[in-house]
């Protein structure tokens, strides 16, 4: 079974979404990014196995109550979040999932109103074959990451929440001799702009 590893946030007006929140304020954002998070949720098919990776741990109680109301007819384990940068926290998300017992693994956010099952699918096909699928975002970063086993080397020395990320990434894996599949390339919701593109999609 594939299974989605989910990187989420308590929706805490301040907390999500700050780019966007610059502009539009941060309760609409906190709003905006509840509505992103439904819609990812949506196009996640009902046979891969969802877990949700939440943040802060503490909020437990109150994500848990925030899934049920959001997604009442669709399974999402929750998981807390581990303490670190982006690189330690993915680092250890890979790494407990393959410890209970996942065998093909895909991570991705809540800011990506294009993905859908069918590139879910893809990422999933490509890891029979390659040993790291990643999908490049128009900011360069990426809104997936895809491994069939545990390969930390990727997640060390990378620059994050800079247009370095997919660049640096894809050195780590040539460095260490992995095989990369490239999905295709899509945009993420940070700015207001960006959220007026994603909510006529959502429409």
């Amino acid at each position: 079974m594939l299974t989605v590893l989910l990187f989420l946030k308590f929706p805490e007006p301040g907390r999500v979404k700050t780019r966007l929140a610059r502009t539009v304020g941060p309760e609409l954002a906190a709003a905006i990014y509840q509505r992103l998070v439904a819609a990812v949720i949506a196009r996640v098919p009902s046979e891969m196995e969802l877990v949700g990776l939440f943040d802060p741990p503490e909020k437990a109680d109150e994500v848990e109550q925030w899934m049920r109301r959001m997604a009442p007819e669709r399974s999402v384990k929750l998981v807390p979040q581990a303490a670190g940068d982006l690189g330690r926290r993915l680092e250890q998300a890979f790494a407990g999932a393959f410890a209970a017992g996942a065998e093909t693994i895909l991570v991705i956010g809540s800011d990506c109103v294009e993905l859908d099952g069918a590139i879910l699918a893809e990422a999933g096909q490509a890891l029979a074959e390659r040993d790291v699928v990643l999908g490049p975002s128009e900011d360069g970063g990426y809104y997936l990451i895809g491994l069939q086993a545990p390969h930390p080397e990727l997640f060390a020395g990378i620059d994050w929440s800079t247009r370095q990320v997919l660049a640096q990434t894809l050195a780590r894996a040539e460095m260490a001799g992995l095989r990369v599949h490239l999905l295709p390339k899509l945009w993420d919701v940070d700015t207001e702009e960006d959220w007026r593109r994603a909510e006529s999609r959502l429409q």
